[in-house]
């Protein structure tokens, strides 16, 4: 069964000029028809011909297949200008349809913008995992789920779950690379409890978390865990490149590895959040000593962040009307008349430091010395 591409091409009409090459001395067969120009018209209004025309250019040939004649030809745009008031028309007809579509691009959009609620923060991720390299199994796929910290919600509807689709692994550079381009995206909300505690207030708020697990399986439906990590969601709107090396757990018997390449059995974590701080962890120390595990791959992702909420939009209108409101109480004829204060202080401070050096001078000058004679006297 011939496969069929998901974006179907638009209709197209095709119209042919056409040249009977037949000799004279013999009935004309269809073999003796040639193509000189194809011109199509597609559903959205463009057209095409192929080829151009001449335009004073070296004239196009066709030969012959059975004689083997060449013939030369030109071809040329002999239709009339427009004239102004066809100009005017067609200007006018492309206005309105813009218009229209216009209108209706409003229509589907709105006017309205939509603003979260008042102390809330909207997070929104639109992401990819770009690829997957140095596993050792093949046939790899990636299931994932986004972790929420406190204070962080979803919608009942929204999908914080994903698994990609499986992949096989090709060598690029020596290097063992599955590449996935899954896209997923989600939209959270931040909104601080009322009922936090004053240490809890002072603290950063925490951006939740993708975990990721890779997959593998084999010809013989065996199934193996090649490896777990996660991703710490930015904290900054725009694109990140972002990477996350895996590891997966070990047994402590050799029979773990036996049964990991005949059975394809392998230890899994029960909690998934363990791969970053477990949900139930409340202390303030977190230790994994004692838990084995194994360095596998990587995986590479991109996230396009958007960050949303009224304090953004508030501090700007602040800005804004504080720089208004400066300007409509004369800030600027202000600053002038304190410049010209100072200039004024400095001429006269100038001043009265020359006075004082001259007047430190002239009272040298009119002091004589007294010579040890008219003190004896």
């Amino acid at each position: 069964m011939r496969k069929r591409n998901h974006l179907e091409a638009p209709p197209i009409q095709v119209m042919y000029i056409m040249a009977d090459l037949s000799p004279a001395d013999r009935p004309a067969e269809l073999s003796d028809e040639y193509v000189l120009c194809a011109i199509k018209v597609d559903a959205n209004g463009v057209l095409c011909m192929r080829p151009d025309f001449s335009c004073g250019r070296k004239p196009y040939s066709v030969e012959t297949l059975l004689s083997r004649e060449g013939f030369e030809y030109t071809i040329e745009n002999v239709s009339k200008d427009m004239s102004r008031q066809e100009q005017e028309k067609e200007r006018k007809m492309y206005r309105e349809m813009y218009l229209r579509h216009n209108d209706f691009v409003h229509s589907c959009v709105g006017n309205e913008f939509e603003l979260p609620p008042e102390d809330t923060l909207r997070y929104v991720v639109f992401g990819e995992i770009l690829s997957a390299q140095d596993f050792e199994k093949d046939n790899l796929y990636i299931h994932m789920f986004t972790d929420l910290p406190k204070n962080w919600s979803a919608d009942r509807n929204q999908q914080l779950s994903w698994i990609t689709q499986s992949c096989s692994v090709k060598t690029v550079n020596q290097t063992e690379i599955a590449y996935f381009s899954y896209p997923f995206h989600f939209e959270l909300v931040y909104k601080k409890s009322q009922y936090s505690s004053s240490n809890e207030e002072s603290e950063l708020p925490q951006f939740p978390r993708l975990m990721v697990e890779v997959g593998a399986f084999d010809s013989w439906s065996r199934h193996y865990t090649e490896g777990y990590s996660y991703f710490q969601l930015p904290a900054k709107p725009g694109i990140h490149m972002e990477k996350a090396h895996c590891w997966r757990p070990v047994g402590n018997s050799v029979f773990d590895n036996l049964r990991r390449f005949f059975t394809g059995g392998t230890p899994e974590i029960e909690d998934p959040t363990y791969v970053a701080v477990p949900s139930t962890f409340d202390g303030k120390f977190l230790s994994k000593f004692g838990f084995r595990t194994q360095s596998t791959g990587t995986v590479m992702a991109r996230f396009n962040v958007m960050l949303q909420s009224r304090t953004f939009m508030e501090s700007k209108a602040n800005k804004r009307s504080l720089g208004s409101l400066l300007e409509s109480l004369g800030i600027t004829a202000m600053q002038a008349n304190i410049t010209s204060v100072l200039e004024a202080f400095k001429r006269a401070r100038m001043k009265m430091v020359q006075a004082r050096e001259a007047a430190t001078q002239e009272l040298l000058r009119e002091a004589r010395p007294i010579y040890k004679g008219e003190l004896d006297d």
